[in-house]
């Protein structure tokens, strides 16, 4: 049963583009690092250039425990947070 985010990314105004660059290699770490990562893609809204959402898919609970506390994890923290307009919004789902 893989375990499925969404996490809904808001961003400061203006920032999108700058967000959108800073996220893109330390996602591909994610990816490339942590294990049973199915899943970690950003999307931007079509509506809104500063609303982004991350869709994320994991093999275990437990995977998705080690990633959140991954130094690829720390990565993102420190690569995006200091675009965010907000607190991200997270709903976990599985299947």
């Amino acid at each position: 049963m893989s375990i499925r985010l969404t996490v809904q990314l808001p961003v400061k105004e203006g920032e999108g583009d700058a967000f959108e660059a800073a996220a893109g290699p330390v996602l591909a770490r994610v990816r490339a690092e942590d294990k049973g990562c199915e899943m970690y893609d950003l999307f931007r809204s079509c509506d809104d250039p500063n609303r982004f959402v991350m869709v994320e898919s994991w093999a275990t609970q437990e995977d998705l425990d080690a990633h959140m506390t991954s130094p690829a994890m720390g990565e993102v923290g420190k690569a995006i947070g200091g675009f965010m307009g907000g607190a991200p919004v997270m709903h976990k789902y599985e299947d």
